[in-house]
């Protein structure tokens, strides 16, 4: 009797010990609960302007920066079902380029706008042109073909614009000054663009492809797309009258080999929402660059008061260059005053992306909302919608109910309470005295 109420008295203090201590684990863990939530993705708590994926259900359209990595790629869906395709991203994020459409019910594009011949911004569209019908192509006036010199240079067999190069070629003795683009990558989207067609009425149509420039606006109800840029046009050269299946004019005048330059800029509105694309456009920042022209500080300066106007306030603006520090100029900045800026990166990527310079000159803009900072390599895909009235955010990394979310001072009790209970009543099996 004696040697059991020993043995009852030594459990039970046994199981105070193991109490006690449990006790002051989840107590001193209390004191961490922040930095335990953040390492297990717990009580995650929204930004002012964020929302869940399931209050953004009710938006009527989204606008989505799809995180891609390093490099840009952007889908819109318009309020009347219509859909538009900014850039495409590298060739790797093709797959998930296509797959981000597929789980958004996408049958087909209505338009789909290349900004520039960079791969990071088009080798994924390889992908998109192989599974989804896509009616209107916007391109630039960049030439697809191999050779280093003009007098080498040979243009692409699938290139439309080849009539319209030779002629500029030839009236300028070979020193027009044309965006020379000789990737395999840029070709096979040239091949793929004036192969590309849809099915109307039972009927096959090829698809419209149109040079983008500076003055070119798509306005249907209550959205628009307006051009500012490339901003050489060519206003004698209407590629129509030269070629078979391409519409524009000819925009020329930033270099051979300069890409970037040649990216288009331009103000996509719904309602009263705006979003400012500039692809990989830059700004004269003095440093050793060769270049006489930049299309950044090119378009600020073209700007009639009607356009600043129309450009100030913006509400999203997508950093230009992927926060690269000749991109996103303080000028610019001060221009638009976005409320919030996209950085378009990949993680710890080679370029040292988004730059601390532009990080600085975007903290120092006005009307910046104070959740305003918005990084891929961070929040993974961005999505930009109308939810009460107000536009809000949902990001991909934390796209779920925010009602099933727990603290850690949640679970903290409850694996208190559970471990309690299992000390104090559940008694170890006895062994068989013999």
């Amino acid at each position: 009797m004696i040697k059991n109420r020993v043995a009852n008295l030594k459990e039970l203090k046994i199981k105070a010990i193991i109490i006690a201590v449990l006790f002051a684990v989840i107590a001193l863990s209390f004191f961490f609960a922040k930095n335990l939530e953040a390492a297990f993705g717990l009580n995650e708590t929204f930004a002012k302007n964020q929302v869940s994926l399931n209050a953004a259900q009710n938006s009527d359209y989204s606008v989505s920066y799809i995180d891609v990595g390093e490099g840009n790629s952007c889908f819109v869906k318009f309020p009347d079902g219509k859909t538009m395709l900014i850039d495409g991203g590298g060739v790797s994020a093709g797959e998930t380029v296509v797959e981000f459409l597929k789980d958004n019910a996408v049958e087909e594009i209505d338009y789909l706008i290349a900004t520039h011949a960079d791969s990071d911004h088009i080798g994924g569209f390889v992908s998109v042109l192989q599974n989804f019908s896509v009616k209107n192509i916007y391109r630039p006036f960049q030439i697809s073909g191999k050779g280093t010199s003009a007098n080498e240079f040979v243009v692409s067999e699938y290139e439309d614009l080849k009539p319209v190069y030779l002629k500029l070629m030839q009236e300028t003795g070979g020193r027009s000054e044309i965006s020379r683009v000789t990737t395999d990558v840029f070709e096979e989207f040239v091949k793929l663009i004036y192969e590309e067609s849809y099915i109307e009425n039972g009927k096959k149509i090829f698809s419209t492809v149109t040079v983008f420039y500076d003055g070119l606006k798509i306005a249907n109800g209550n959205y628009s797309i307006e051009f500012f840029a490339p901003l050489k046009r060519d206003s004698n050269t209407n590629l129509e009258d030269l070629t078979d299946k391409t519409k524009g004019f000819a925009t020329i005048g930033y270099g051979v080999t300069t890409s970037n330059e040649n990216s288009a800029i331009f103000l996509l509105s719904i309602y009263d929402d705006t979003f400012l694309f500039t692809g990989d456009a830059s700004f004269n920042d003095e440093s050793d660059s060769k270049e006489d022209n930049f299309a950044e500080d090119d378009f600020i300066g073209s700007l009639t008061n009607d356009e600043k106007d129309k450009l100030s306030a913006v509400s999203v603006y997508l950093a230009g260059h992927h926060g690269s520090k000749n991109s996103s100029s303080e000028k610019l900045l001060e221009l638009i005053s976005p409320k919030f800026v996209v950085f378009s990166v990949g993680k710890n990527n080679d370029y040292g992306h988004p730059s601390p310079e532009v990080l600085d000159r975007v903290k120092k803009t006005e009307n910046l909302e104070e959740d305003y900072l918005l990084r891929t390599d961070r929040e993974g895909t961005i999505m930009f919608l109308r939810v009460g009235g107000e536009l809000c955010y949902s990001t991909s990394l934390y796209n779920r109910d925010d009602s099933l979310t727990m603290s850690w001072y949640e679970i903290g009790g409850i694996i208190f309470i559970s471990t309690s209970y299992i000390v104090v009543f559940i008694k170890p099996k006895q062994k068989k005295q013999i």
